[in-house]
């Protein structure tokens, strides 16, 4: 497939070793291309976000990408840069906090619901302009309170190709695609369930940090990239400090961090500054980092669905992943819940 696109295309394909397409990618940039409007269920690691990038780059066409988080708005930049390397493109990233320095009307612009509608309300961008508006991390959306500015940005748009992604296709999001693009046409790749292609192991420990903390210990080296999960900002800031004492090379992402230091660390994690990033729920969805070999559960999440997206930071993109929970008699029933859908799933 990727062999009928623009020359320009293929040389950055190649270049970023795009030899062939995911099954997300093959049927979804055909259909985008020819302009259909696609609602798409597809699991976390698959390639999804090349998969309306290259129809958008391709058809080089005015186009609204909307993140449902600034980490994953920057990530989606990336792609763009990465795969437009030669398409001399004009691309803009308005998220909140950060400076409104060079958040601009462009032809292509990744951004939040929040700043985008921000702007909007100043008449500083115009939805109107846009041809193909994505709509990424749609569950999130819903999960977050966005939905109802969503529809705010589609009511104020005139686009051609809408165009939904998500790991999950709740009922509210379904139809709100409906009502923007009646003649949607709906994907449906994979049965959301948890990521088959991740190792999982559960580890009782006796105490809530001290013997968690010799657990962890014995499960991190210089070698692996390890995602660390706790469930609040204050157990992250401690553990980074104890790690970071223990000579670990780690970094740190939590909500309560500025934008610019929160994206510092996270490349910094990314692209191999340090091996070790500890992480509160910010981090479970809307990141991608294909080469995470682990993630460590210090705390066991409160629901299954947060177990169900930590996990999925690993084993990403064909890649086998390792996912290890730690756990007091305290969190034994979730554990057990957890489990349990393991065994109905398998």
């Amino acid at each position: 497939m990727f062999e009928n696109l623009s020359e320009e295309l293929k040389r950055a394909l190649k270049e970023v070793n795009y030899e062939r397409p995911t099954e997300v990618q093959s049927i979804v940039i055909p259909k985008l291309l020819i302009r259909k409007n696609v609602i798409v269920q597809a699991k976390t690691g698959s390639g999804k976000t090349a998969a309306y990038v290259i129809p958008i780059l391709e058809l080089n066409e005015t186009s609204l990408i909307i993140s449902p988080t600034r980490e994953l708005a920057s990530q989606i930049i990336d792609e763009i840069n990465r795969l437009g390397k030669y398409k001399n493109i004009d691309v803009s990233l308005i998220i909140g906090g950060v400076s409104y320095d060079n958040q601009r009307q462009s032809k292509i612009v990744v951004g939040t619901p929040g700043r985008l509608l921000d702007l909007w309300s100043k008449g500083e961008i115009d939805f109107s302009v846009f041809k193909i508006i994505i709509v990424d991390e749609a569950d999130r959306m819903l999960d977050m309170g966005f939905i109802d500015d969503i529809r705010m940005i589609l009511n104020n748009s005139n686009a051609e190709v809408i165009g939904f992604f998500s790991a999950t296709i709740p009922t509210q999001i379904l139809n709100l695609a409906r009502e923007f693009a009646p003649t949607l046409e709906e994907i449906i790749l994979h049965e959301y369930k948890p990521v088959e292609e991740v190792k999982q192991r559960f580890i009782k420990v006796r105490n809530d940090w001290g013997d968690k903390i010799s657990k962890l210990m014995e499960e991190l080296n210089n070698e692996e990239k390890v995602l660390i999960f706790t469930r609040t900002r204050e157990r992250a800031r401690r553990l980074y400090y104890i790690l970071k004492g223990k000579g670990m090379k780690v970094g740190l992402l939590s909500g309560d961090m500025s934008q610019t230091v929160r994206l510092r660390n996270f490349y910094g994690f990314k692209k191999g500054r340090y091996n070790v990033l500890v992480a509160t729920d910010l981090a479970s969805r809307g990141i991608d980092i294909i080469d995470v070999n682990k993630v460590i559960n210090f705390d066991v999440p409160r629901d299954i669905e947060t177990y169900i997206h930590r996990v999925g930071r690993t084993g990403r993109m064909g890649r086998i992943g390792e996912a290890i929970t730690l756990y007091t008699f305290r969190e034994e029933e979730m554990v057990k819940r957890i489990n349990n859908l393991f065994v109905l799933n398998h």
